[in-house]
C-alpha cells in the first residue's frame, strides 16, 4: 500500500479548512426573513426587545436593565454574531449578561439562531458595521 505524498496530505487539511471557513460563513449569514418571523413568534423576542428592536417590548417596562437595542451601533457593532448566538442560545448569564435575558436554545434550532441574528443586524438603516471579532 502507498504511504499518500505530503503534498497530497497538505492538500486535503486545505480544502477541509476552507470547507469549514465557508460552512461557519454561510451559518452565520442566516435569513433575516425567516428570523424576523422567529423573532415576531409568539412575542419571543419582541416582548422585551419590541417589534422595531429598540428594546420598547411591552415587558421592558418592568425590566432593569432595560433590554439591548439593537439600533444602538456604539453597542452593537462591538457585538460579534458569535456572542449573540451565545447570549440568545444560552441566555445571558452565560455571555455574563443579565439574568433576564433567557436562554432560547430548547426553543430554537442553531439554523433558527442565525436566522434571528441576521434580522437583528437588519433593523438598523443603515446597518451598524460590526467591528468585533
Amino acid at each position: 500500500m502507498r504511504k499518500p505524498s505530503i503534498r497530497v496530505i497538505l492538500s486535503a487539511a486545505l480544502i477541509m479548512s476552507c470547507v469549514g471557513v465557508w460552512t461557519d460563513a454561510w451559518a452565520a449569514k442566516g435569513d433575516p426573513k425567516l428570523g424576523k418571523q422567529k423573532y415576531l413568534e409568539n412575542m419571543r423576542c419582541s416582548a422585551c426587545h419590541g417589534e422595531s428592536g429598540i428594546g420598547d417590548g411591552p415587558a421592558a417596562v418592568a425590566l432593569n436593565p432595560k433590554p439591548r437595542n439593537y439600533t444602538d451601533c456604539s453597542v452593537m457593532s462591538k457585538k460579534s454574531d458569535p456572542e449573540l448566538f451565545k447570549v440568545i442560545k444560552e441566555g445571558g448569564v452565560a455571555a455574563g449578561l443579565s439574568p433576564l435575558m433567557v436562554a432560547f436554545g430548547s426553543q430554537l434550532s442553531d439554523k433558527e439562531i442565525w436566522d434571528v441574528i441576521a434580522f437583528i443586524r437588519s433593523i438598523p438603516n443603515p446597518p451598524c458595521k460590526v467591528t468585533a471579532k
